[in-house]
């Protein structure tokens, strides 16, 4: 059950007070209602502007939905309730959001992070792209960046599946939904807008333009649409990157690895269109092709400068005992003479594309609707730049270095460390030295195609005290496959070529670098000059320039080992019956239904093994591998809706899904720790011995993992008002089984030198398990309404508790927690509509969770918690509001993060800070226009 002592109180009762106000306006309309409303009068709802038709129309949806589900809708194509897809869905009761330099970009659900969510797109699977920047890959965790918000109409999130939605999706399943041309008016939407980031401080153009025609029989139809969205951004992390016990004037304390900073600036860009065509000859038959193309760039530029602590092996002699100040075992401040400061760059292009066909048919003959539909998608993942990295420093405890910190009070209340400060003159070309640049070419690909056959009928059966009112089956075939490339080579520097001067270090960084996450902060300085590095490197032996792809490289074993493939057909049947009946005077309508589902799996990788040659050396023996593996599940499903009164239903749900595991945890794929592959590339067995054990570690894949699996209970009340607006609230309880989580064990993997030489080492290796079990549940509640004279709330709120019992020693069961689950998350949007103005603000938050080390939610279970990388509480307040001149223009201004809130994250507690972010707010204003 759910531990409500363990929620914030402060939380709990702003959600109740959102809850009783929605109430208290709701309750003179519900009185009036005195009999049911039929279906079709939902058609007749009139509101004027754009947030509350969003809204109206959403509950439409939800309403007739054949079981528990969400919506978010757009009043008009081109006009939909938020600047991105993933913001507009964080204010549906049980969703939360994780964001990127300010730009929402995964979904969870109920607690669960984005790989248990299934996203379709007009009940279509379609491909994921992957993360191309560093080894956090997942394959099953949809970027919904990529997506469009200007041509999407609705978005429907199931949360009690029936037998006819695809599985996969233990959350929830996701539907992106876009208008088919027959139920459109004929129109042409424009959206011209000016996108502004108060860091960067600069202004980029965005735009769409849609439109939809049919003819008069609405036999034919078209619609179409192009979409432009760009931003630039600059995004300032502040970490420590972890903790090391030292001693501290005699006395053992947790000591920050190191300082990080890292300034992360970006020009974001995406192209997207749109089309469909709809065709109705008959009334017993209509065919639709629907098509969505979209190309995400984003050159990323970023600069990391690092102070070393803690992870130091000579710290204690280096720190000022009387510089030292603890807190609750942990240093909080500290100066270091000598040491060593490092001044790295990344630079990158990335670019993600997406299409995705789509076919349907509807086809009724003899009383049977038959739709088949196929489809085909291909998300491609690369880097037109590959990701470049130039590696530099001071020297070794040089003399007269000195550098200190100071974490203030309260760093992770604070959003803020209170001062990081050296006398080293990071202005100056001088100031270190660049000792490495390399390169890692990453190109991954995924296809899905995809065929469905729906059947259905309907009936009027009668059974007795029970109705048959329809009968459906229907199967579906899909063909994915993932390619993963990865290549990583250390440049080399044109003969002749001293990058050591101050030519290639006399790029200015930004003045306002970090001014919110640190209060008294060093002049930033210098960074280095991407262009002129990347004309004056080589790939020796294979590339002339630095910008080869990993197709024009000859992949070594490490590449290789690097690298994998997998092949996945999933098979599934389905039977479904809906029933009617009476309960005395309340109608009841229930659907029962059973999935049958096969998947198959074809991994492929390589396994890296010691060999030896005939002169007795150490070599690398690369043996291909490929794992092939299967598993069948029955999901049965049982969702009942009962009408208690007029517009107060009550649903209830049983059901049995899965979620399949991640294909970057299939892999057979083993990933060392990229810094000690160069550094044991460049100076061979010296940096292995001289590793600290944080470096000497890796993550690889298990292609013998099975699917995680869930038993789900829901149920749900709604109260629908007469002219807007609806309450409502659910409960939730999932019980899954074959829960995955990493367990590290030590490992011989093997390194390459620059002197051809093999070198091998034990790594601490971190690979997926089925390790237990876990059960999520938690209560939701959501409403919205509005007063005649134009002021109106929508709220959710959701609270979840979550706990897994797992086997991570063998024989010893182990209570852990659910990476990304969000105790507490809510919502409140209070709008005004008045005439031709419209202003709508909108405050989310989700409470603290557990993450990866990129902090995005992840979907291990958390076994040490004291080492677990969370992030705190956080919310954020947008808006928009628009001004309709006539029937044609309307003006329009949107913000994000208007509050400008910092994220911060810890490490097991709050007193051991871990990250403090901050990119700031950003605003839209623009001009549309509707003919």
């Amino acid at each position: 059950m759910i531990r409500l002592t363990q929620i914030d109180t402060r939380v709990a009762l702003m959600a109740g007070a959102a809850a009783v106000a929605l109430a208290t306006v709701a309750a003179p309309a519900a009185a009036q209602q005195t009999e049911r409303q039929e279906e079709t009068a939902l058609d007749e709802i009139v509101v004027t502007g754009s947030f509350a038709t969003s809204l109206a129309d959403a509950l439409v949806i939800k309403r007739r939905a054949d079981s528990i589900s969400d919506v978010v809708s757009a009043s008009d194509i081109g006009n939909f309730p938020a600047v991105n897809v993933a913001e507009a869905l964080q204010r549906v009761p049980g969703v939360s959001i994780s964001r990127e330099a300010g730009e929402g970009q995964f979904v969870s659900v109920r607690g669960l992070g984005p790989n248990f969510q299934s996203v379709t797109l007009n009940g279509s699977p379609i491909a994921y792209n992957e993360n191309i920047r560093n080894s956090d890959q997942s394959g099953r965790q949809f970027q919904f960046r990529v997506i469009p918000a200007d041509l999407i109409s609705a978005i429907v999130v199931t949360k009690a599946p029936t037998a006819d939605l695809l599985d996969g999706g233990i959350g929830a399943n996701i539907d992106i939904r876009t208008a088919d041309a027959l139920d459109t008016e004929p129109f042409a939407t424009a959206r011209l807008y000016t996108h502004y980031e108060t860091r960067t401080e600069k202004n980029t153009p965005n735009g769409s333009l849609s439109a939809g025609w049919r003819n008069a029989d609405r036999t034919f139809g078209i619609i179409a649409g192009v979409s432009l969205a760009t931003r630039d951004v600059q995004f300032d992390r502040v970490q420590t990157t972890g903790y090391t016990n030292r001693l501290v004037n005699g006395v053992t304390v947790a000591v920050p690895n190191e300082i990080q900073l890292t300034l992360e600036r970006e020009e974001r860009a995406r192209v997207s269109a749109m089309a469909g065509l709809s065709w109705r000859p008959t009334d017993a038959l209509a065919a639709r092709m629907d098509v969505l193309y979209s190309r995400f760039n984003n050159t990323i530029d970023e600069d990391r400068i690092s102070f070393g602590l803690g992870g130091r092996a000579d710290f204690s002699t280096r720190l000022v005992a009387s510089s030292a100040r603890v807190v609750n075992g942990i240093l909080y401040a500290g100066q270091i003479n000598g040491g060593r400061i490092d001044r790295n760059a990344e630079y990158s292009e990335q670019q993600h594309e997406n299409i995705s066909i789509r076919g349907q048919v509807d086809w009724d003959v003899a009383g049977w609707t038959l739709t088949p539909s196929i489809s085909y998608s291909e998300a491609k993942s690369f880097l037109p730049v590959p990701l470049q990295r130039i590696s530099g420093a001071t020297a070794e405890n040089p003399a007269g270095l000195t550098y200190s910190y100071d974490f203030g009070n309260d760093p992770v209340g604070n959003r803020e460390y209170a001062s990081l400060l050296t006398n080293l003159d990071l202005g100056s070309p001088t100031s270190t030295t660049v000792s490495a640049y390399r390169t890692r070419p990453i190109n991954s690909e995924d296809n899905d195609t995809t065929a469905l056959l729906n059947v259905g009928r309907d009936f009027d059966a009668d059974l007795g005290a029970i109705t048959l009112s329809s009968i459906a089956f229907g199967g579906q075939y899909t063909d994915r496959s993932r390619d993963y490339q990865r290549r990583d080579r250390v440049l080399t520097a044109r003969p002749g070529v001293n990058v050591n001067t101050p030519e290639y270090l006399n790029q200015q960084l930004p003045t306002n670098a970090f001014d919110q996450a640190i209060r008294n902060l060093y002049n930033m300085g210098l960074t280095y000059n991407r262009a002129l590095f990347g004309i004056s490197y080589v790939i020796p032996n294979e590339a002339n320039d630095t910008n080869a792809q990993s197709e024009d490289l000859v992949a070594t074993g490490a590449d290789l080992q690097q690298s994998y493939g997998v092949d996945e057909e999933i098979t599934a049947f389905y039977g479904r019956a809906d029933f009617a009946a009476d309960l005395g005077s309340m109608p009841l309508e229930a659907n029962l239904g059973l999935r049958w589902v096969s998947t198959e799996t074809l991994v492929k990788g390589t396994l890296l093994t010691a060999g030896r040659n005939a002169a007795g050396a150490v070599t690398t023996v690369v043996n291909p591998q490929t794992f092939e593996g299967s598993y069948e599940e029955f999901l049965p499903s049982l969702n009942v809706n009962l009408n208690l009164r007029d517009n107060l239903m009550l649903r209830v749900g049983a059901s049995r899904t899965l979620t399949r595991p991640s294909l970057a945890d299939l892999r057979t794929a083993v990933v060392p720790n990229s810094s000690l592959i160069t550094q044991v590339f460049l100076n061979g067995q010296t940096a292995l011995d001289t590793a600290t054990a944080s470096a000497k570690v890796g993550v690889g894949g298990n292609p013998e993992l099975s699917p995680y699996t869930s038993v789900n209970y829901d149920a749900s009340l709604e109260w629908y008002f007469n002219d807007f607006g609806a309450l409502y609230g659910a409960v939730f309880k999932k019980d899954i089984s074959d829960f995955i989580g990493g367990i590290a064990r030590t490992e011989q993997i093997l390194f390459a030198t620059q002197a051809g030489q093999t070198l091998t080492a034990d790594l601490l290796i971190t690979r997926p398990q089925n390790i237990g079990d876990a059960t999520v549940e938690g209560i939701e509640f959501g409403g919205s309404y509005r007063m005649d004279w134009g002021f109106g709330l929508a709220a959710s709120a959701t609270f979840t508790d979550s706990e897994a019992e797992i086997e991570a020693t063998p024989g010893t069961l182990t209570t852990a927690g659910l990476q990304g689950v969000s105790d507490t998350s809510y919502s409140i949007s209070p709008f005004f509509e008045r005439g031709p103005f419209e202003i709508h603000f909108s405050y989310t938050y989700r409470s603290d969770f557990t993450a990866n080390g990129n902090i995005t939610p992840g979907s291990n279970a958390v076994i040490d918690k004291n080492a677990a990388i969370v992030a705190d509480g956080f919310g954020t307040l947008d808006f928009g509001a628009s001004w309709q001149v006539n029937d044609t223009f309307q003006i329009f201004a949107e913000g994000t993060n208007i509050a400008d809130e910092r994220q911060a994250v810890y490490q097991g507690n709050e007193d051991r800070p871990f990250q403090v972010q901050e990119y700031g707010p950003s605003y839209n204003l623009g001009l549309r226009a509707t003919f």
